[in-house]
């Protein structure tokens, strides 16, 4: 098996890919999205995965992927800090049972209505360089 296969962050990357990809396929499947405009907003590195308006107003979704109909989900401290900062404007999406049957499920306003822990990981990038060199 390649080692690229058996990558833990790889596995994660898939399941999230998976997830927003059935996201911009269903989204207007959703009450609250039915009449927006999706705009994709991945690489941005804001925040959130997509901004949908809708009439006068804007959302911000963060799109996470679960393979089965229950388990955790992560934000990082910078998804974090953009759902204190928009607050019900800011909308998390579950596409929940990957494995089998794909189910939508939002969270609004996610840092009043889930328990979240902090969990602190450090970790250490190492470089390397060259010497200067005539190009």
């Amino acid at each position: 098996m390649s080692p690229a296969v058996k990558s833990k962050f790889k596995q994660l990357q898939e399941t999230g890919k998976e997830a927003e990809f059935y996201f911009m396929s269903n989204y207007k499947s959703v009450d609250q999205f039915a009449n927006g405009i999706l705009e994709d907003a991945r690489l941005w590195g804001d925040g959130y995965d997509f901004q949908i308006q809708t009439n006068n107003a804007f959302l911000l979704a963060e799109v996470k992927g679960v393979k089965e109909n229950h388990g955790s989900i992560r934000l990082t401290q910078n998804e974090y800090i953009k759902a204190q900062e928009y607050k019900s404007d800011y909308v998390l999406v579950i596409v929940s049972n990957l494995a089998s049957s794909p189910k939508l499920s939002l969270v609004e306003n996610p840092v009043e209505q889930l328990v979240l822990t902090s969990r602190e990981q450090r970790s250490v990038q190492v470089n390397y360089y060259s010497d200067d060199i005539r190009w």
